[in-house]
């Protein structure tokens, strides 16, 4: 991260504001004081000179932990323990001035050592304060922002990013989940819902860890305005444009997943379509196969019944008896008993010429004959 500097007498004004007592420069300051008790993480109290005075620390400022009017900003509960691990109550530290010696709320202002410590720069050395001046007072600035980039330099304190509530740390994080979205086309819907679905995700984090910052103000996160304006501007905006930019690519990765997806329906429907008509043809087929079979075997069993009834005929010839017309046997003629007749005197009538009856006989017969009594007439057997 690039360290710069701006002036934050515009983001602080009305926070830290000097109350516009000046003093000249041939005041004898007071330069020695007991602690009695730390405040917060650049505040605390004093007996200087006899009487209790409560401190604030030139050109450093810590994330708020007990202003009623303003939320806990990160880092401000580890600000105040890291000020009451330099100052204990009872330690005798020495105190140095600038211009301006009180605030407008009556506080004094003031360059704290102890054992030669620069108690302001140590603060920021930690990374749990940020470099601040308010004209007139800039006398140590220069010496506490040193100390301030030593700490982005180290990750410390309000530069980590392993400390979940810093400013780098959440848009590392952001950063983090937008890289890993994947930029090149998807080969399946699969895939390609799963690339929409972790671009929609680092954008989901990136939009809001943007908008979080986007409405940190001086009046309610004082230092981490400080810092969304100085050390993080650059990485706040990269942070802004990647989320952009993945936006877009969360739309590509949906289209091409919406592509795919009608691809694969016309591809399901075209493969439905064929292996219908695969089952159709393969239906007929069967079909036409098993109409062919029953013909065969129709005509297989007509060839057969016809074989059988073949062989029976074949069968009754070979074993019927051969005809042998019967011999002609004449029947013996057995003369009828004649019974002399009675003789009467025939009349004197002539007698009636009788004229004898037509034969019924065939011509040609040669079959058996019946006589008639007497053997004047016969007639077929039969």
């Amino acid at each position: 991260m690039k360290k710069t500097t701006i002036w934050v007498s515009a983001l602080l004004a009305g926070t830290l504001a000097t109350g516009g007592v000046v003093y000249a420069s041939t005041h004898e300051p007071d330069s020695r004081g007991t602690v009695t008790r730390v405040i917060d993480g650049d505040t605390m109290d004093m007996e200087i000179a006899g009487q209790e005075t409560r401190v604030r620390l030139l050109n450093i400022d810590t994330p708020e932990t007990v202003d009623p009017n303003k939320p806990v900003e990160c880092m401000g509960p580890e600000a105040s323990e890291n000020l009451k691990s330099l100052l204990k109550s009872g330690d005798k530290v020495d105190l140095k001035y600038d211009v301006e010696r009180e605030d407008r709320y009556g506080r004094t202002l003031a360059a704290v050592y102890k054992d030669g410590e620069f108690i302001n720069r140590s603060i920021a050395a930690n990374g749990l304060g940020v470099a601040v001046k308010f004209e007139p007072n800039v006398k140590y600035y220069q010496e506490i922002l040193d100390a301030q980039q030593e700490a982005e330099q180290d990750d410390a304190g309000l530069f980590s990013t392993e400390i979940s509530c810093t400013i780098p740390a959440q848009v590392t994080k952001a950063l983090d989940e937008l890289g890993q979205v994947p930029s090149e086309a998807a080969s399946s819907v699969e895939q390609a819902q799963s690339a929409a679905q972790e671009a929609a995700a680092a954008v989901a984090t990136g939009l809001a860890t943007g908008k979080a910052l986007a409405a940190i103000t001086p009046d309610t996160h004082p230092v981490t305005a400080i810092l969304l304006a100085t050390s993080f501007k650059k990485s706040v905006t990269t942070m802004n444009e990647v989320t952009a930019q993945t936006q877009k690519l969360e739309q590509k990765h949906t289209q091409q997943h919406d592509d795919l997806v009608a691809e694969e329906k016309k591809r399901k429907e075209e493969e439905a379509k064929a292996k219908a008509k695969q089952k159709a043809e393969e239906q007929a087929k069967r079909e036409a196969e098993k109409q062919a079979a029953a013909e065969k075997e129709t005509a297989q069993l007509a060839a057969k019944k016809k074989a059988e009834q073949d062989k029976a005929a074949e069968q009754r010839r070979n074993t019927a008896p051969k005809y042998v017309a019967p011999k002609y046997v004449a029947p013996k003629y057995i003369a009828p008993k004649k019974t002399p007749p009675t003789y009467k005197a025939p009349k004197s009538v002539a007698p009636k010429v009788k004229t004898p009856p037509k034969s019924s006989v065939p011509e040609k017969y040669t079959g058996p004959r019946c006589y008639a009594p007497g053997g004047k007439s016969w007639k077929p057997c039969g």
